[in-house]
């Protein structure tokens, strides 16, 4: 009997974070590509190839040297984006998602999902750095004196 292939090799991981800042300035961070360099250590620079909306695709150059190409899957200004990139055979998918708390602060949300022969191995690699990703925008939001 066949396996779906929907269920096949599919490994999930989230990570969450309080930061003390409003949805806008967190969105403003997100949305502003060329400045994730400066609070994502995994990113060395990224061009966007138009807005910031469903669709469009973008290229992330690693600290390493190595390219990596994604498209926004989905984009909802100020509540989340999800950003779907292939390596290899397998897919990686990741939302980062803003929710307000009761106390007015914001609790940040990352979560990959993939799906596919390295799905765990890729998902393990990719989203090690989350924790560290989160706090360096916790700490540029600061700096900015977004609240």
């Amino acid at each position: 009997m066949g396996r779906l292939m929907n269920n096949e090799n599919v490994w999930r991981k989230s990570y969450t974070r309080t930061v003390n800042s409003n949805p806008q300035a967190i969105w403003q961070a997100f949305v502003d590509t060329a400045n994730w360099k400066d609070w994502n250590p995994g990113v060395k620079s990224i061009a966007i190839e138009g807005p910031f909306t469903t669709g469009t695709a973008f290229t992330m150059e690693l600290p390493e040297g190595e390219v990596v190409r994604s498209r926004l899957s989905e984009v909802a200004e100020e509540k989340y984006f999800i950003d779907e990139t292939w390596v290899d055979d397998t897919r990686v998918t990741v939302e980062h998602r803003i929710e307000v708390t009761a106390t007015g602060q914001c609790t940040l949300i990352y979560a990959i999902t993939t799906q596919g022969p390295q799905a765990q191995a890729f998902g393990e690699g990719i989203s090690a750095d989350f924790p560290e990703v989160m706090a360096g925008l916790e700490k540029y939001l600061a700096e900015k004196g977004a609240k």
